[in-house]
């Protein structure tokens, strides 16, 4: 036979299986399977070319922004930088420990201690080097809290469509999905997939991403992205769960879970840290926040944890004005099933200038080996994980439940951006949104919005500001609450990053905690996701602030949403976990 009429039977062929053919589209599969892809070229005759799923993929790739692939490389090897050099950094005059009158110590394996220097030196990569899985594995995605959502959104019409949601229930007054009740997305490694106890038809599911979300109703509940249908069976912890849980970036089927309230009707508990096994569902650690070695008697864990993953090390804060770290000493093998843990913990504890209220809400941020949290008196504090001893510290004016921001440009131009909410400062307090050099402390640029007091429902910042990247990446997004003197009750608004002006703003009718999050195209535009207490979820052009679409979620949004490609998950106070695609 010749070249050319094996070419046109080929072609013929071809033609059938586009038309339906079954016969002949088996053949052609066969085929395809054994070339892979292939062309044809016969001078006059046009090019007929098939492109299967790996070419189309290629393409895809290739199509998306360079800057967009850098959460996407989850396989690339991580690089790590060295920690930093604390004595050779020049401080802030406005930020030397000598302004500040405080007792801080180090608490090791039990005992206070007068010096400690960690065996394993610490020093966490880039953000997008967190994590060794695909998907959002703890609180804004990383220790630099800059992200809530994975991948690209293939965007086009710019609308919201609720396409599933799930009924789950309350505890006392504690009802659905609280602040700051962000769920955790993964997309398990198949070996690690068929590892864990999921349902079977889960097991086999190719694309399975699992929503995994605590709530206040007590339990962590196990969902697929697609549909919303269980995963597996829920995890009752008995008592509510206000902050948001974390996997282990690793891969490692370990789930970090913080309980934020020490009542069930009249059952009464420690607040506890609890560490689960993802391959049964088992309670391997749980860590209590009643310590004695504590200075506050409040003993609640909001906040959210991070794994160091190269020293195998857990980070925590607590509001008993201890910031608990601990190498785990995991011990992993897949083929058995089996993972254990024996921690062993290195701890900070201080106490503030400016009051009692020493709990930690927000979720700290790391870069490298220095950690950055802020307490409920305004108590900002830089720390060196690797000798448990303070860098620098400010005083933010009032309790700082709003995660910070951490934004790396470069060794030497590393920013941290932080907000207060009104709540110590009572009525005609203000939210104040600051950005400093967070190797030296210096305040760089400072805005006030003046908001409402409620002893109850505080005002001003308590949602997590989103960082821009990609074509917004001049730009940084804060929902404030209970505004004074603006139309509604409440501040959307994108600002400048080196000046702190704002850009564009839209007044909000309803106050809201949640924290918005950016998506982007594959071109890198940006989308700003954002909800409220009216229940109503909204999507706007980053760029310009422009709405594009709003629908409603029922009732008040206080939790965070977390977003995988086009999903959007969030929780509601009346009871509901929703799924949205942006289409």
């Amino acid at each position: 036979m010749s070249k050319k009429s094996f070419l046109f039977i080929l072609t013929v062929l071809l033609s059938f299986s586009l038309t339906g053919c079954t016969v002949v589209g088996d053949m052609v599969d066969a085929y395809k399977k054994a070339s892979r892809s292939f062309y044809f070229n016969d001078n006059v005759a046009p090019t007929l070319r098939y492109i299967d799923q790996e070419d189309k993929e290629k393409k895809e790739e290739e199509e998306l922004n360079p800057a967009m692939k850098r959460y996407l490389e989850i396989g690339k090897n991580k690089t790590y930088y060295p920690a930093v050099n604390v004595s050779g950094l020049s401080i802030d005059k406005n930020a030397d420990l000598g302004q500040f009158s405080f007792d801080h110590d180090i608490i090791y394996k039990g005992e206070k201690v007068k010096n400690y220097k960690r065996d394993e030196s610490i020093s966490f990569p880039k953000a997008q080097d967190y994590s060794f899985i695909e998907g959002i594995t703890a609180f804004r995605g990383n220790h630099y809290r800059n992200t809530a959502s994975y991948g690209v959104a293939d965007i086009k019409s710019g609308k919201l469509e609720q396409i599933w949601e799930v009924s789950i229930g309350y505890i006392d007054t504690w009802t659905g999905v609280g602040w700051t009740g962000q769920p955790v997305i993964v997309k398990w490694p198949e070996s690690t997939k068929l590892a864990m106890n999921l349902y079977s038809d889960k097991k086999i599911k190719s694309d399975l991403k699992e929503v995994i979300y605590g709530t206040l109703d007590g339990n962590i509940y196990f969902l697929d992205l697609e549909d919303g249908s269980k995963t597996r069976a829920p995890i009752n912890t008995g008592f509510p769960i206000k902050g948001s849980v974390s996997v282990d970036p690793r891969g490692y089927p370990l789930l970090f879970a913080g309980q934020g309230i020490n009542t069930n009707a009249n059952a009464q508990s420690d607040c506890k840290l609890r560490i689960f096994n993802l391959l049964d569902q088992s309670l391997l650690f749980e860590l209590s926040g009643n310590d004695p070695h504590a200075y506050r008697a409040w003993n609640a864990f909001d906040s959210n944890a991070l794994i160091d993953a190269k020293t195998d090390t857990l980070i925590q804060a607590g509001e008993n004005g201890i910031i608990y770290t601990a190498k785990l000493n995991s011990e992993y093998d897949e083929s058995e099933r089996k993972i254990s843990i024996n921690p062993e913990f290195s701890n900070y504890r201080y106490n503030s200038p400016y009051g009692t209220g020493l709990g930690v809400e927000n979720s700290p941020v790391v870069y490298r080996n220095l950690i950055y949290f802020v307490d409920n008196t305004g108590f900002l504090q830089c720390v060196d994980l690797n000798t448990l001893t303070p860098v620098w510290a400010y005083n933010v004016t009032d309790d700082t439940d709003s995660t910070l921001v951490l934004e790396e440009i470069s060794d030497n131009e590393v920013f941290l951006y932080t907000a207060c909410e009104v709540d110590l400062q009572k009525d005609g307090g203000s939210a104040y949104i600051r950005k400093f050099n967070a190797l030296t402390g210096k305040l760089l640029w400072e805005k006030s919005f003046k908001c409402h007091y409620d002893a109850n429902v505080n005002g001003g910042v308590l949602a997590t500001p989103a960082m821009g990247e990609y074509a917004v990446s001049h730009l940084i997004f804060y929902n404030i609450a209970k505004t004074v003197n603006t139309p509604g009750y409440g501040l959307l608004c994108a600002m400048d990053k080196n000046t702190g002006d704002i850009v564009w703003q839209v007044p909000q009718d309803f106050y809201s905690w949640s924290s918005p999050v950016l998506v982007y195209d594959p071109k890198g535009k940006g989308y700003l996701v954002a909800c409220d207490s009216g229940g109503k979820m909204s999507l706007y052009d980053a760029l310009s602030g422009k709405l594009l679409d709003s629908i409603s979620l029922g009732s008040n949004v206080e939790g965070s949403p977390a977003v995988y490609d086009n999903m959007i998950v969030i929780g509601t106070r009346g009871q509901k976990i929703i799924g949205v695609k942006i289409k």
